[in-house]
Protein backbone atom coordinates (compact mmCIF):
# COMPACT_ATOMS: atom_id res chain seq x y z
CA UNK A 1 0.00 0.00 0.00
CA UNK A 2 1.75 3.18 -0.85
CA UNK A 3 2.33 5.41 1.91
CA UNK A 4 0.24 8.47 2.57
CA UNK A 5 3.05 11.74 2.60
CA UNK A 6 2.17 14.15 5.05
CA UNK A 7 4.02 17.26 5.21
CA UNK A 8 4.06 20.07 8.03
CA UNK A 9 1.61 22.31 6.10
CA UNK A 10 -1.11 20.11 5.68
CA UNK A 11 -0.48 19.06 9.47
CA UNK A 12 -1.14 22.38 10.39
CA UNK A 13 -3.84 22.89 8.09
CA UNK A 14 -5.56 19.89 9.27
CA UNK A 15 -4.93 21.25 12.84
CA UNK A 16 -6.62 24.26 12.26
CA UNK A 17 -9.83 22.63 10.47
CA UNK A 18 -10.30 19.96 13.68
CA UNK A 19 -9.39 23.20 16.31
CA UNK A 20 -12.43 25.00 13.86
CA UNK A 21 -15.05 21.94 13.97
CA UNK A 22 -13.93 21.26 17.46
CA UNK A 23 -15.05 24.92 18.58
CA UNK A 24 -18.35 24.76 16.07
CA UNK A 25 -19.18 21.64 18.18
CA UNK A 26 -18.65 23.29 21.92
CA UNK A 27 -20.84 26.26 20.55
CA UNK A 28 -23.50 24.26 19.51
CA UNK A 29 -23.29 22.56 22.61
CA UNK A 30 -23.10 25.20 24.80
CA UNK A 31 -26.47 26.43 22.42
CA UNK A 32 -28.24 23.21 23.73
CA UNK A 33 -28.44 24.21 26.95
CA UNK A 34 -30.78 27.47 26.46
CA UNK A 35 -32.75 25.77 23.53
CA UNK A 36 -32.66 22.03 22.15
CA UNK A 37 -34.35 23.29 19.26
CA UNK A 38 -32.26 26.43 18.52
CA UNK A 39 -29.33 23.74 18.57
CA UNK A 40 -30.83 21.15 16.75
CA UNK A 41 -31.65 24.28 14.04
CA UNK A 42 -28.10 25.75 13.98
CA UNK A 43 -26.75 22.31 13.65
CA UNK A 44 -28.64 21.71 10.68
CA UNK A 45 -27.69 24.89 9.01
CA UNK A 46 -24.06 23.96 9.39
CA UNK A 47 -24.74 20.47 7.78
CA UNK A 48 -26.34 21.91 4.98
CA UNK A 49 -24.14 24.25 4.43
CA UNK A 50 -20.98 22.11 4.28
CA UNK A 51 -22.84 19.57 2.12
CA UNK A 52 -23.79 22.93 -0.58
CA UNK A 53 -20.32 23.89 -0.26
CA UNK A 54 -19.08 19.95 -1.51
CA UNK A 55 -21.89 20.09 -3.81
CA UNK A 56 -20.50 23.65 -5.77
CA UNK A 57 -17.11 22.60 -5.59
CA UNK A 58 -17.57 19.42 -7.15
CA UNK A 59 -19.99 20.70 -10.04
CA UNK A 60 -18.45 23.77 -10.91
CA UNK A 61 -14.69 21.64 -11.74
CA UNK A 62 -16.50 18.66 -12.92
CA UNK A 63 -15.03 19.64 -16.41
CA UNK A 64 -11.68 18.55 -14.77
CA UNK A 65 -11.18 14.76 -15.31
CA UNK A 66 -9.39 14.49 -11.62
CA UNK A 67 -12.56 15.80 -10.16
CA UNK A 68 -14.95 13.81 -12.14
CA UNK A 69 -14.95 10.65 -9.38
CA UNK A 70 -16.23 13.72 -7.16
CA UNK A 71 -19.38 15.03 -9.07
CA UNK A 72 -21.72 12.28 -7.93
CA UNK A 73 -21.03 12.50 -4.06
CA UNK A 74 -21.54 16.21 -4.60
CA UNK A 75 -24.75 15.83 -5.86
CA UNK A 76 -25.96 13.55 -3.38
CA UNK A 77 -24.86 15.81 -0.69
CA UNK A 78 -26.75 18.68 -1.97
CA UNK A 79 -30.24 16.60 -2.52
CA UNK A 80 -29.13 15.29 1.08
CA UNK A 81 -29.36 18.65 2.21
CA UNK A 82 -32.74 19.60 0.78
CA UNK A 83 -34.15 16.38 2.89
CA UNK A 84 -32.42 17.81 5.74
CA UNK A 85 -33.73 20.93 5.34
CA UNK A 86 -36.92 19.66 5.37
CA UNK A 87 -36.27 17.42 8.25
CA UNK A 88 -35.46 20.27 10.51
CA UNK A 89 -38.35 22.71 9.52
CA UNK A 90 -40.76 20.00 10.44
CA UNK A 91 -38.97 18.82 13.48
CA UNK A 92 -40.66 19.22 16.83
CA UNK A 93 -41.67 22.69 17.76
CA UNK A 94 -40.37 24.68 14.92
CA UNK A 95 -44.11 24.84 13.61
CA UNK A 96 -43.16 25.27 10.09
CA UNK A 97 -44.48 21.67 8.60
CA UNK A 98 -46.67 19.50 10.08
CA UNK A 99 -45.04 17.94 12.53
CA UNK A 100 -47.65 14.39 12.67
CA UNK A 101 -47.30 11.09 11.52
CA UNK A 102 -43.39 11.38 12.39
CA UNK A 103 -42.38 13.57 9.18
CA UNK A 104 -39.16 14.85 10.77
CA UNK A 105 -37.26 10.94 12.11
CA UNK A 106 -38.70 9.92 8.60
CA UNK A 107 -36.92 12.52 6.47
CA UNK A 108 -33.91 11.91 8.73
CA UNK A 109 -33.91 8.24 7.70
CA UNK A 110 -34.36 8.81 3.80
CA UNK A 111 -31.88 11.59 3.82
CA UNK A 112 -29.01 9.05 5.47
CA UNK A 113 -30.67 6.22 3.03
CA UNK A 114 -29.95 8.71 0.18
CA UNK A 115 -26.13 9.63 1.19
CA UNK A 116 -25.90 5.77 1.78
CA UNK A 117 -26.85 4.87 -2.04
CA UNK A 118 -24.78 7.60 -3.31
CA UNK A 119 -22.02 7.18 -1.37
CA UNK A 120 -21.44 3.63 -2.51
CA UNK A 121 -22.12 4.35 -6.10
CA UNK A 122 -19.71 7.12 -6.05
CA UNK A 123 -16.70 4.65 -4.20
CA UNK A 124 -17.89 1.86 -6.77
CA UNK A 125 -17.31 3.63 -9.41
CA UNK A 126 -14.05 5.19 -8.17
CA UNK A 127 -13.11 1.30 -7.76
CA UNK A 128 -13.98 0.22 -10.90
CA UNK A 129 -12.19 4.02 -12.46
CA UNK A 130 -15.71 4.84 -14.18
CA UNK A 131 -17.48 7.56 -14.22
CA UNK A 132 -21.15 9.01 -15.19
CA UNK A 133 -22.32 12.05 -17.03
CA UNK A 134 -23.11 14.83 -14.57
CA UNK A 135 -26.28 15.21 -16.24
CA UNK A 136 -27.26 11.58 -15.53
CA UNK A 137 -26.27 11.57 -12.11
CA UNK A 138 -27.94 14.40 -11.44
CA UNK A 139 -30.98 13.44 -12.54
CA UNK A 140 -31.13 10.04 -11.22
CA UNK A 141 -30.23 11.31 -7.40
CA UNK A 142 -33.22 13.94 -7.85
CA UNK A 143 -35.47 11.05 -8.83
CA UNK A 144 -34.53 9.20 -5.36
CA UNK A 145 -34.79 12.17 -3.51
CA UNK A 146 -38.14 13.15 -5.35
CA UNK A 147 -39.29 9.57 -4.63
CA UNK A 148 -38.31 10.10 -0.79
CA UNK A 149 -40.74 12.86 -0.37
CA UNK A 150 -43.95 11.88 -1.89
CA UNK A 151 -43.63 8.64 0.11
CA UNK A 152 -43.34 11.04 2.93
CA UNK A 153 -45.88 13.73 2.33
CA UNK A 154 -47.97 12.37 -0.86
CA UNK A 155 -48.12 8.71 -0.67
CA UNK A 156 -47.48 8.24 3.42
CA UNK A 157 -46.60 4.70 2.96
CA UNK A 158 -43.03 5.45 4.37
CA UNK A 159 -42.82 3.51 7.71
CA UNK A 160 -43.28 4.71 11.26
CA UNK A 161 -39.84 5.31 12.66
CA UNK A 162 -39.85 6.86 15.77
CA UNK A 163 -42.66 6.79 18.47
CA UNK A 164 -41.91 9.59 21.19
CA UNK A 165 -41.50 8.11 24.83
CA UNK A 166 -40.57 4.97 23.38
CA UNK A 167 -37.53 5.50 21.22
CA UNK A 168 -37.34 4.62 17.63
CA UNK A 169 -38.97 1.66 16.04
CA UNK A 170 -37.56 -1.70 14.76
CA UNK A 171 -37.54 -0.51 11.05
CA UNK A 172 -35.57 2.51 11.82
CA UNK A 173 -32.67 0.65 14.10
CA UNK A 174 -33.19 -1.92 10.98
CA UNK A 175 -32.43 1.22 8.39
CA UNK A 176 -29.72 2.64 10.67
CA UNK A 177 -27.61 -0.49 10.36
CA UNK A 178 -27.98 -1.43 7.26
CA UNK A 179 -27.23 2.57 6.26
CA UNK A 180 -23.64 1.64 8.41
CA UNK A 181 -23.26 -1.40 6.57
CA UNK A 182 -23.50 -0.07 3.14
CA UNK A 183 -21.40 3.18 4.31
CA UNK A 184 -19.08 0.40 5.70
CA UNK A 185 -18.54 -1.33 2.28
CA UNK A 186 -18.60 2.02 0.89
CA UNK A 187 -15.39 2.37 3.20
CA UNK A 188 -13.36 -0.47 1.87
CA UNK A 189 -13.67 0.14 -1.94
CA UNK A 190 -12.42 3.81 -1.72
CA UNK A 191 -9.45 2.42 0.97
CA UNK A 192 -8.75 -0.12 -1.89
CA UNK A 193 -9.05 2.63 -5.11
CA UNK A 194 -5.94 3.38 -6.83
CA UNK A 195 -4.99 6.14 -8.87
CA UNK A 196 -8.84 7.21 -9.33
CA UNK A 197 -8.56 9.31 -6.03
CA UNK A 198 -5.27 10.52 -4.57
CA UNK A 199 -4.21 8.99 -0.90
CA UNK A 200 -5.12 12.62 0.71
CA UNK A 201 -8.65 12.18 -0.34
CA UNK A 202 -8.87 8.83 -0.10
CA UNK A 203 -8.08 8.70 3.80
CA UNK A 204 -10.21 12.08 4.48
CA UNK A 205 -13.32 10.03 3.17
CA UNK A 206 -12.77 7.12 4.99
CA UNK A 207 -12.50 9.47 8.19
CA UNK A 208 -15.83 10.60 6.92
CA UNK A 209 -17.89 7.76 6.40
CA UNK A 210 -16.57 5.94 9.58
CA UNK A 211 -17.92 9.28 11.49
CA UNK A 212 -20.71 8.89 9.63
CA UNK A 213 -21.51 5.17 10.65
CA UNK A 214 -20.73 6.15 14.52
CA UNK A 215 -23.27 8.61 13.99
CA UNK A 216 -25.67 6.71 12.67
CA UNK A 217 -25.14 4.23 15.60
CA UNK A 218 -25.61 6.53 18.19
CA UNK A 219 -29.40 6.97 16.66
CA UNK A 220 -30.34 4.22 17.52
CA UNK A 221 -29.97 4.56 20.58
CA UNK A 222 -32.72 7.76 21.76
CA UNK A 223 -35.40 7.65 23.12
CA UNK A 224 -36.00 11.62 22.87
CA UNK A 225 -36.19 13.89 20.01
CA UNK A 226 -34.37 16.03 22.45
CA UNK A 227 -31.94 13.57 24.37
CA UNK A 228 -27.94 13.57 24.17
CA UNK A 229 -27.40 10.37 21.72
CA UNK A 230 -29.78 13.24 19.38
CA UNK A 231 -27.05 15.92 20.26
CA UNK A 232 -23.97 13.79 19.83
CA UNK A 233 -25.48 11.95 16.51
CA UNK A 234 -26.09 16.00 15.08
CA UNK A 235 -22.30 16.72 15.85
CA UNK A 236 -20.51 13.90 14.67
CA UNK A 237 -22.78 14.22 11.41
CA UNK A 238 -21.14 17.80 10.86
CA UNK A 239 -17.96 15.99 11.82
CA UNK A 240 -18.23 13.46 8.56
CA UNK A 241 -19.83 16.43 6.38
CA UNK A 242 -16.29 18.41 6.96
CA UNK A 243 -14.05 15.92 6.56
CA UNK A 244 -16.01 15.22 3.22
CA UNK A 245 -15.58 19.22 2.53
CA UNK A 246 -11.95 18.95 3.14
CA UNK A 247 -11.60 15.67 1.06
CA UNK A 248 -12.53 17.88 -1.85
CA UNK A 249 -11.27 21.68 -0.73
CA UNK A 250 -7.97 20.20 0.41
CA UNK A 251 -6.92 18.42 -2.85
CA UNK A 252 -9.19 19.99 -5.75
CA UNK A 253 -9.56 23.42 -4.82
CA UNK A 254 -6.14 24.24 -2.83
CA UNK A 255 -3.97 22.44 -5.51
CA UNK A 256 -5.87 24.59 -7.73
CA UNK A 257 -5.20 27.44 -6.58
CA UNK A 258 -1.46 26.31 -5.79
CA UNK A 259 -0.95 25.59 -9.69
CA UNK A 260 -3.01 28.97 -10.52
CA UNK A 261 -0.38 30.76 -7.96
CA UNK A 262 2.74 28.77 -9.45
CA UNK A 263 1.39 29.48 -13.33
CA UNK A 264 0.77 33.19 -12.70
CA UNK A 265 4.49 33.38 -10.75
CA UNK A 266 6.04 31.21 -13.62
CA UNK A 267 4.04 33.92 -16.19
CA UNK A 268 5.68 37.02 -14.57
CA UNK A 269 9.15 35.01 -14.56
CA UNK A 270 9.14 34.88 -18.11
CA UNK A 271 7.57 38.08 -19.07
CA UNK A 272 10.90 39.80 -16.92
CA UNK A 273 13.37 37.26 -18.60
CA UNK A 274 11.81 38.06 -21.89
CA UNK A 275 11.89 42.16 -20.89
CA UNK A 276 15.32 41.60 -19.85
CA UNK A 277 16.73 39.56 -22.94
CA UNK A 278 14.90 42.16 -25.32
CA UNK A 279 16.57 44.72 -23.21
CA UNK A 280 19.87 43.19 -23.71
CA UNK A 281 19.41 42.45 -27.71
CA UNK A 282 18.28 46.01 -27.80
CA UNK A 283 21.45 46.78 -26.46
CA UNK A 284 23.88 44.68 -28.09
CA UNK A 285 22.60 45.58 -31.52
CA UNK A 286 23.22 49.40 -29.99
CA UNK A 287 26.35 48.77 -29.11
CA UNK A 288 27.69 46.09 -31.63
CA UNK A 289 26.58 49.12 -34.43
CA UNK A 290 28.72 51.86 -32.43
CA UNK A 291 31.12 49.24 -32.19
CA UNK A 292 31.26 48.50 -36.19
CA UNK A 293 31.21 52.33 -36.86
CA UNK A 294 34.68 52.57 -34.45
CA UNK A 295 36.00 49.96 -36.31
CA UNK A 296 35.49 51.12 -39.70
CA UNK A 297 37.08 54.11 -39.29
CA UNK A 298 40.19 52.51 -37.99
CA UNK A 299 40.28 50.07 -41.12
CA UNK A 300 38.72 52.52 -43.85
CA UNK A 301 42.16 54.73 -43.07
CA UNK A 302 44.34 51.34 -43.31
CA UNK A 303 43.16 50.81 -46.65
CA UNK A 304 43.03 54.20 -47.65
CA UNK A 305 46.91 54.69 -46.44
CA UNK A 306 47.83 51.48 -47.85
CA UNK A 307 46.37 51.61 -51.23
CA UNK A 308 48.25 55.06 -51.15
CA UNK A 309 51.58 53.63 -50.43
CA UNK A 310 51.56 51.12 -52.49
CA UNK A 311 50.30 52.77 -55.91
CA UNK A 312 52.66 56.03 -55.02
CA UNK A 313 55.82 55.25 -52.35
CA UNK A 314 57.80 56.22 -55.16
CA UNK A 315 56.60 59.67 -55.60
CA UNK A 316 56.17 60.25 -51.62
CA UNK A 317 59.06 62.23 -49.58
CA UNK A 318 60.77 60.01 -47.19
CA UNK A 319 59.65 61.73 -43.79
CA UNK A 320 56.08 61.73 -45.06
CA UNK A 321 55.96 57.91 -46.16
CA UNK A 322 57.57 56.86 -42.57
CA UNK A 323 54.89 59.13 -41.17
CA UNK A 324 52.07 57.44 -42.90
CA UNK A 325 53.58 53.65 -42.03
CA UNK A 326 53.41 55.38 -38.58
CA UNK A 327 49.55 55.96 -38.60
CA UNK A 328 49.34 52.39 -40.37
CA UNK A 329 50.62 51.00 -37.45
CA UNK A 330 48.54 53.18 -34.59
CA UNK A 331 45.34 52.31 -36.90
CA UNK A 332 46.53 48.91 -36.96
CA UNK A 333 46.91 48.55 -33.06
CA UNK A 334 43.86 50.33 -32.44
CA UNK A 335 42.09 47.93 -34.91
CA UNK A 336 43.80 44.66 -32.60
CA UNK A 337 42.82 46.32 -28.69
CA UNK A 338 39.18 46.88 -30.20
CA UNK A 339 39.04 42.85 -31.29
CA UNK A 340 40.59 41.44 -28.79
CA UNK A 341 38.36 43.56 -26.31
CA UNK A 342 35.42 41.96 -28.68
CA UNK A 343 36.56 38.70 -28.15
CA UNK A 344 37.31 38.84 -24.42
CA UNK A 345 34.05 40.15 -23.98
CA UNK A 346 32.31 38.22 -26.13
CA UNK A 347 33.76 35.05 -24.44
CA UNK A 348 32.80 36.60 -21.11
CA UNK A 349 29.11 36.78 -22.08
CA UNK A 350 28.68 33.28 -23.60
CA UNK A 351 30.29 31.92 -20.69
CA UNK A 352 33.46 30.19 -22.56
CA UNK A 353 35.68 32.48 -20.39
CA UNK A 354 37.08 30.36 -17.91
CA UNK A 355 38.37 31.69 -14.52
CA UNK A 356 40.62 30.14 -12.77
CA UNK A 357 41.52 31.75 -8.70
CA UNK A 358 44.92 31.70 -7.20
CA UNK A 359 47.06 33.92 -4.81
CA UNK A 360 47.75 36.97 -6.64
CA UNK A 361 50.47 39.60 -4.95
CA UNK A 362 49.01 42.71 -5.83
CA UNK A 363 52.60 44.72 -5.16
CA UNK A 364 54.60 42.53 -7.77
CA UNK A 365 51.43 42.45 -10.23
CA UNK A 366 51.30 46.32 -9.88
CA UNK A 367 55.07 46.73 -9.57
CA UNK A 368 54.86 44.90 -13.70
CA UNK A 369 51.82 46.91 -14.90
CA UNK A 370 53.42 49.95 -13.64
CA UNK A 371 56.81 49.05 -15.70
CA UNK A 372 54.84 48.23 -19.08
CA UNK A 373 53.04 51.52 -19.46
CA UNK A 374 55.76 53.87 -17.26
CA UNK A 375 56.60 54.52 -21.08
CA UNK A 376 53.70 55.76 -22.12
CA UNK A 377 53.31 57.93 -18.96
CA UNK A 378 56.76 59.26 -19.75
CA UNK A 379 55.89 60.09 -22.98
CA UNK A 380 53.51 61.94 -21.87
CA UNK A 381 54.45 63.87 -18.82
CA UNK A 382 52.21 61.89 -16.26
CA UNK A 383 53.98 60.48 -13.17
CA UNK A 384 53.26 57.04 -12.61
CA UNK A 385 53.43 55.45 -8.68
CA UNK A 386 52.24 52.49 -7.13
CA UNK A 387 51.91 52.33 -3.40
CA UNK A 388 50.18 49.24 -3.29
CA UNK A 389 50.63 47.60 0.09
CA UNK A 390 53.81 45.05 -0.23
CA UNK A 391 51.81 41.86 1.61
CA UNK A 392 48.39 42.83 -0.40
CA UNK A 393 46.71 39.70 -1.96
CA UNK A 394 43.52 38.61 -3.59
CA UNK A 395 41.99 35.20 -4.81
CA UNK A 396 41.25 35.73 -8.53
CA UNK A 397 42.04 34.90 -11.82
CA UNK A 398 45.83 36.43 -12.05
CA UNK A 399 45.68 37.37 -16.03
CA UNK A 400 41.97 38.42 -15.56
CA UNK A 401 42.91 40.72 -12.81
CA UNK A 402 45.82 42.24 -14.48
CA UNK A 403 43.85 43.07 -17.85
CA UNK A 404 41.20 44.95 -15.63
CA UNK A 405 44.20 47.27 -13.59
CA UNK A 406 46.25 47.72 -16.52
CA UNK A 407 43.11 49.40 -18.53
CA UNK A 408 42.31 51.34 -15.74
CA UNK A 409 45.72 52.54 -15.58
CA UNK A 410 46.15 53.04 -19.36
CA UNK A 411 42.77 54.95 -18.93
CA UNK A 412 44.11 57.17 -16.60
CA UNK A 413 47.07 58.08 -18.32
CA UNK A 414 44.96 58.69 -21.48
CA UNK A 415 42.81 61.43 -19.46
CA UNK A 416 45.77 62.96 -17.31
CA UNK A 417 47.34 66.25 -18.79
CA UNK A 418 50.73 66.85 -19.06
CA UNK A 419 52.55 67.27 -15.33
CA UNK A 420 49.70 65.56 -14.00
CA UNK A 421 49.89 62.24 -11.70
CA UNK A 422 48.47 58.88 -11.44
CA UNK A 423 48.63 56.85 -8.36
CA UNK A 424 47.95 53.31 -7.27
CA UNK A 425 47.57 52.26 -3.98
CA UNK A 426 45.36 49.68 -2.06
CA UNK A 427 44.02 48.73 1.38
CA UNK A 428 42.68 46.17 3.09
CA UNK A 429 38.27 46.20 3.82
CA UNK A 430 36.36 43.71 5.71
CA UNK A 431 37.64 40.68 3.72
CA UNK A 432 38.30 42.17 0.47
CA UNK A 433 41.17 44.34 -0.61
CA UNK A 434 40.27 47.33 -2.58
CA UNK A 435 42.89 48.32 -5.47
CA UNK A 436 42.05 52.13 -6.34
CA UNK A 437 43.43 53.87 -9.50
CA UNK A 438 43.66 57.38 -8.79
CA UNK A 439 44.41 60.56 -11.62
CA UNK A 440 44.92 63.77 -11.54
CA UNK A 441 43.13 64.23 -14.95
CA UNK A 442 40.33 65.74 -16.73
CA UNK A 443 37.64 63.38 -14.79
CA UNK A 444 33.77 63.62 -15.04
CA UNK A 445 30.33 64.63 -15.10
CA UNK A 446 27.37 63.15 -13.45
CA UNK A 447 26.02 62.48 -16.77
CA UNK A 448 29.24 60.83 -17.89
CA UNK A 449 29.64 58.42 -14.55
CA UNK A 450 26.25 57.24 -15.56
CA UNK A 451 27.14 56.11 -19.04
CA UNK A 452 30.43 54.11 -17.55
CA UNK A 453 29.98 49.94 -17.57
CA UNK A 454 26.64 50.09 -19.60
CA UNK A 455 26.72 48.51 -22.72
CA UNK A 456 23.32 50.21 -23.67
CA UNK A 457 25.20 53.80 -23.00
CA UNK A 458 28.31 53.87 -25.26
CA UNK A 459 30.75 56.34 -23.72
CA UNK A 460 34.00 57.22 -25.54
CA UNK A 461 35.64 60.19 -25.39
CA UNK A 462 39.58 60.91 -26.50
CA UNK A 463 42.07 61.70 -23.80
CA UNK A 464 44.31 64.92 -23.10
CA UNK A 465 46.47 64.52 -25.91
CA UNK A 466 43.48 63.26 -28.51
CA UNK A 467 43.83 59.30 -27.92
CA UNK A 468 41.35 57.03 -29.03
CA UNK A 469 39.71 54.59 -27.06
CA UNK A 470 37.06 52.27 -28.15
CA UNK A 471 34.82 52.75 -25.16
CA UNK A 472 34.48 48.46 -24.65
CA UNK A 473 37.46 48.32 -21.68
CA UNK A 474 35.68 49.31 -18.89
CA UNK A 475 32.81 47.22 -19.72
CA UNK A 476 34.88 43.97 -20.28
CA UNK A 477 36.66 44.90 -16.72
CA UNK A 478 33.09 44.92 -15.30
CA UNK A 479 32.79 41.61 -16.82
CA UNK A 480 36.34 40.03 -15.95
CA UNK A 481 36.07 41.45 -12.49
CA UNK A 482 32.21 40.01 -12.31
CA UNK A 483 33.55 36.59 -13.02
CA UNK A 484 36.26 37.06 -10.05
CA UNK A 485 33.66 37.69 -7.53
CA UNK A 486 34.45 41.35 -6.76
CA UNK A 487 33.39 44.81 -8.23
CA UNK A 488 34.02 47.77 -9.67
CA UNK A 489 33.28 51.41 -9.01
CA UNK A 490 34.73 54.92 -9.86
CA UNK A 491 33.93 58.69 -8.25
CA UNK A 492 34.99 61.49 -10.42
CA UNK A 493 34.59 65.44 -10.70
CA UNK A 494 34.58 67.15 -13.71
CA UNK A 495 38.60 69.28 -14.14
CA UNK A 496 39.08 67.17 -10.46
CA UNK A 497 40.33 63.88 -11.69
CA UNK A 498 38.61 60.04 -11.05
CA UNK A 499 39.27 57.36 -8.52
CA UNK A 500 38.76 53.82 -9.76
CA UNK A 501 38.28 51.37 -7.40
CA UNK A 502 38.77 47.69 -7.70
CA UNK A 503 37.04 45.32 -5.06
CA UNK A 504 38.22 41.57 -4.98
CA UNK A 505 38.40 38.64 -2.53
CA UNK A 506 41.55 39.22 -0.02
CA UNK A 507 43.70 36.56 0.97
CA UNK A 508 46.69 36.44 2.72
Amino acid sequence: MTALAIGPRDLLRFSRTAVLVAAVCAALWLTSTWSYLLFHSLAEIFGVAIASAVFMISWSSRAYPEAKPFVLLGIGYLFVSMLDVLHTLSYEGMSVLPATQDQATKLWIAARALQAIVTIAFALLAYLRRSIPSGVAFTGVAVLAAFAILSIFAWRVFPLCFVEGMGVTPFKKAAEYGICVVLAGAMLLVARTRQTISEQEKWLLVAAFGLNIVSELVFTLYVSAFGYQNLIGHLLKIGSFSLAYQALFATKIRSRLALIDDLQRSTARLRESENELIKANLSKDKFFSILAHDLRNPISGLLSLSELLATRYDELDPRRAKEMCAFLHEGARQSSELLECILQWARAQSGRLEVRPSRVPLAELCAGISALVGSAAQGKGVRLESRVRPDAAVWADENMTATVIRNLVSNAIKFTPRGGEVVLCSEPDDGTERICVRDTGMGMTKEDLAKLFRIDMYFSCPGTDAERGSGLGLILCKELVTLNKGCIDVKSERGRGSTFTLVLPRVS
